[in-house]
């Protein structure tokens, strides 16, 4: 597991093209990826060997941490890579974990609930297909 402190163009330009794969509308650019990477409000985790297993991004909001994105390449899923981020992130940070899941994903869904997040609530028309984003924190409280 490694947190991506500096600016590793290599790896940074691999977590672009995994974004564009998993995510096909992602505007996580090379760019931006970079400029997350500078800033103290996000942390980037990525289970690495030969490629990137797997990658969370986080972003620091005031009293809780959002989970931004969270996935795995497809070759490596069902593995327990995606709960180990989560879990990485707890020995790192002391505050809740809030994140946004497509209403239709109920995959997603299982997934969190299982590692205890509860729905808080529901943005409606959230993504640019008018589909319902579902809240869901994670209280380590």
């Amino acid at each position: 597991m490694d947190i991506v402190k500096e600016l590793n163009p290599l790896v940074i330009e691999e977590l672009a093209r995994l974004e564009k794969e998993i995510f096909h509308e992602s505007y996580y650019s090379v760019e931006i990826l970079k400029d997350m990477v500078k800033s103290e409000d996000y942390k980037i985790l990525i289970v690495k060997e030969e490629v990137v297993q797997g990658y969370l991004i986080l972003h620091d909001s005031y009293d809780v941490f959002e989970i931004m994105k969270i996935a795995v390449r497809e070759e490596f899923r069902k593995r327990g890579i995606a709960e180990k981020l989560i879990q990485t992130y707890f020995t790192l940070e002391e505050k809740n974990l809030l994140l946004e899941v497509r209403e239709s994903n109920t995959i997603a869904q299982k997934f969190y609930k299982k590692l205890k997040f509860e729905a808080i609530g529901k943005r409606k028309n959230y993504y640019p297909n008018g589909e319902t984003a579902i809240l869901m924190l994670l209280e380590i409280n």
